[in-house]
């Protein structure tokens, strides 16, 4: 039995915890370099939009209406069955429509906030089995992105897959992102185990990334998922036939960016927010659409150093529902 599923969603949430702040609804089938079977990458560009309706600033004579954009595409370079070469680019817009003020500091809230990154990746096969892997990252997330050093962000991780048993693996990582939340700019290690007893039951269990799926009926299965240090995923997902999947769910998701003229150089533009959600996904061969909708709730910005600083520059969000559509083209 393979265990490439968890293996891939370990790696995700290293990714959400140290090296993509991205919104975990993004999540799926980003990061499938760490499949253990090299050799089969392929090309592969995604786009998503998603609208949010306008809705009211709390203590602000105005309202905020968010509509989000994102678009990646990943390339491999050169690869065979036992090494992997690869490059990817990832470009998110949240493009807010609104007249809030930064409470604490004065000045409009940004109207853009973008994410432009671009990645490389490196997987290898030891002779004994063992596979290595290395991923690198600069992008700049800002209201002004590149504007100036001050707006560009690094990440790294290096990580290293040890089978063990017939289906089970020991996985270690080191981790390291200069925007992190907490020890931003120091190497983390990581340290998980991969529990594959049966095809219906998968989990990995450990640093930085707890992740369990279970498959009761060969339609139904269950997820949950938990990122370091405010990130949790749940979803139950029902497949009638193979290339439809209706699912619904809970995201508990973060964003941060640097805004170019902030007054502390530390401070980062948080935003949090939690989803229900429910939608279809439709995957043939080379291309899928996947179509959801919900309610957004506990929706709020602020600017800080870390979550501790959750009251400066707060902007709270009123609730309201989403509608969001994504299509993916495999080549």
């Amino acid at each position: 039995m393979s265990p490439a599923k968890p293996v891939r969603a370990l790696a995700l949430g290293m990714l959400l915890l140290g090296a993509l702040p991205t919104s975990a609804r993004a999540q799926s089938e980003i990061q499938s370099w760490v499949d253990p079977t090299l050799g089969q990458l392929i090309p592969r560009a995604e786009y998503g939009l998603t609208y949010y309706s306008g809705e009211r600033v709390e203590r602000q004579p105005t309202d905020l209406q968010r509509t989000e954009h994102s678009f990646s595409l990943s390339v491999p370079l050169s690869q065979d069955s036992r090494n992997e070469w690869a490059l990817s680019a990832n470009v998110s817009l949240q493009d807010l429509d609104t007249r809030a003020i930064l409470p604490d500091t004065g000045g409009r809230f940004p109207g853009e906030l973008w994410d432009v990154r671009a990645s490389g990746s490196y997987r290898h096969q030891l002779d004994n089995g063992w596979i290595a892997g290395a991923l690198l990252t600069v992008g700049s997330a800002s209201d002004e992105p590149f504007a100036s050093e001050d707006e560009l962000y690094v990440r790294a991780i290096g990580m290293l897959r040890v089978p063990h048993r017939e289906s089970n693996a020991w996985l270690f990582s080191l981790i390291y992102a200069t925007d992190q939340e907490i020890l931003g700019g120091f190497p983390i290690p990581g340290l998980a185990y991969l529990y594959a007893p049966s095809e219906r039951f998968k989990a990995v269990i450990g640093f930085p990334f707890t992740s369990v799926e279970y498959r009761p009926l060969e339609p139904l299965t269950l997820e949950a998922q938990y990122f370091p240090l405010r990130r949790v995923r749940a979803r139950i997902t029902y497949r009638p036939f193979r290339p439809l999947r209706f699912y619904v769910g809970f995201d508990w998701d973060n964003d941060r960016y640097f805004r170019a003229d902030r007054q502390n150089k530390d401070d980062k533009l948080y935003y949090y927010e939690k989803r229900l959600t429910a939608g279809a996904r439709f995957d043939l061969r080379h291309v899928g659409i996947r179509l959801s909708g919900g309610y957004a709730f506990d929706r709020f910005y602020f600017e800080g150093e870390s979550y501790s600083d959750r009251d400066h520059n707060r902007i709270d969000v009123g609730s309201g529902p989403f509608a969001a559509v994504q299509v993916s083209v495999r080549f």
